[in-house]
């Protein structure tokens, strides 16, 4: 089966616009018609070599849209249900799984690594076209799935634990942002900070993920909630979705800013960029006792200095991944969080674009415009 797809096959270069051969699901897989997908910081991350993946590689892994066809002994999900593609195969079988801790299901590791399939597979080809004096031939070449996933593309078949059906009437086009930057902070707010009402709240970076978190300290009723962007329309859209307060960081001391607010510092601080910087900046602005989380991914080869006399302040640091999210349950729930008002997902969409103008939309977010661009493939 041919399909349309976005291929990375160099570090800093340009995603090629290419017609791949996409495989039938095997075992424990679906193939699922691609409706929409988000643009996410972690693709362009992938793209300039700050996260790791073999080439080439089809990138791509906040998508959803309609399952076509289903492997053997697939039983979640069956063709014409509407699913979004969650980034935890959740096996139920490994030691996190079973703990109920299936963002760190021990199988996404294989995909993520290696970028295939669980069973070290992928579904995904290219084939060029060879000229020889007895006539022409075909060069078969493996391309590899972002995530195990690959969702800028046409088609994707991914691990059967990655399908997660949603209700029919809510609409992909925007849910799609659900698979990966709303979990992952919205998550993180819900789920990975034990945040009270009237806790105090910044979030360090506004864009999608930055947002997601604003809003799921909204919905647990902190206050106040403190964004922090340089980007002035940034600042502006975190207000209008329940941040009470804005800081430029770079027109103004941040660290004076928030006790100027709080008083003490804040009792969680999100980091959501993925710079040493920025999270050296939410360990610093913490009362006694407050979390700082980090959601954005940095370069994975970095080390914090720890400052230690913080310690006895008990002032922690953690990290937060995929929003400790259990997909089969959060997804959902938020799509009806969506569907009910209380999450706010259409404010996130700058635009919608082609597949072909997703080089386009990957240099505007390296120059950090805008939240997040959707890929529309109907």
């Amino acid at each position: 089966m041919k399909i349309k797809a976005a291929v990375m096959r160099e570090l800093d270069g340009l995603l090629s616009i290419e017609e791949l051969d996409i495989a039938p699901p095997k075992e424990n897989e679906v193939l699922i018609k691609t409706t929409a997908s988000g643009i996410c910081h972690s693709d362009y991350s992938v793209l300039h070599g700050v996260l790791r993946s073999p080439l080439p590689v089809v990138l791509g892994h906040e998508g959803a849209g309609i399952v076509e066809a289903v492997g053997p002994g697939v039983t979640n999900v069956k063709p014409g249900d509407h699913v979004l593609v969650s980034l935890s195969p959740s096996c139920g079988k490994c030691a996190m799984c079973l703990e109920e801790r299936e963002y760190l299901c021990m199988e996404m590791s294989k995909a993520s690594n290696r970028g295939t399939m669980m069973d070290g597979t992928t579904r995904l080809t290219a084939h060029s076209a060879t000229r020889h004096t007895a006539g022409t031939s075909s060069d078969e070449e493996e391309v590899r799935q972002l995530c195990g996933i690959a969702s800028f593309a046409e088609k994707m078949v991914v691990p059967a634990g990655c399908a997660i059906k949603i209700r029919d009437d809510a609409p992909l086009e925007t849910c799609c942002l659900i698979g990966c930057g709303v979990t992952t902070g919205t998550g993180a707010a819900i789920n990975t900070a034990d945040i009270h009402p009237g806790n105090s709240v910044a979030v360090i970076g506004c864009g999608g993920v930055g947002l997601s978190i604003l809003q799921g300290a909204r919905i647990k009723g902190a206050h106040p909630i403190i964004a922090v962007d340089p980007v002035a329309e940034k600042r502006a859209l975190a207000l209008s979705l329940g941040a009470t307060h804005a800081i430029d960081p770079f027109n103004e001391n941040l660290k004076e800013r928030i006790k100027e607010i709080t008083g003490k510092g804040v009792h969680f601080s999100f980091e959501a960029l993925g710079s040493m910087k920025t999270i050296n900046d939410a360990y610093s602005i913490l009362r006694p006792t407050g979390e700082a989380i980090i959601v954005g991914v940095p370069n994975l080869k970095e080390k914090y200095e720890l400052p230690v006399y913080n310690l006895f302040a008990e002032k922690e640091l953690r990290g937060s991944v995929y929003g400790s999210s259990r997909p089969k349950r959060d997804l959902p729930m938020f799509v009806d969080w969506y569907m009910d008002g209380k999450l706010k997902l259409d404010e996130l969409i700058t635009k919608r674009i082609r597949l072909e103008d997703v080089n386009q939309a990957l240099e505007e977010m390296g120059r950090g415009e805008g939240a997040r661009s959707v890929i529309m493939f109907d």
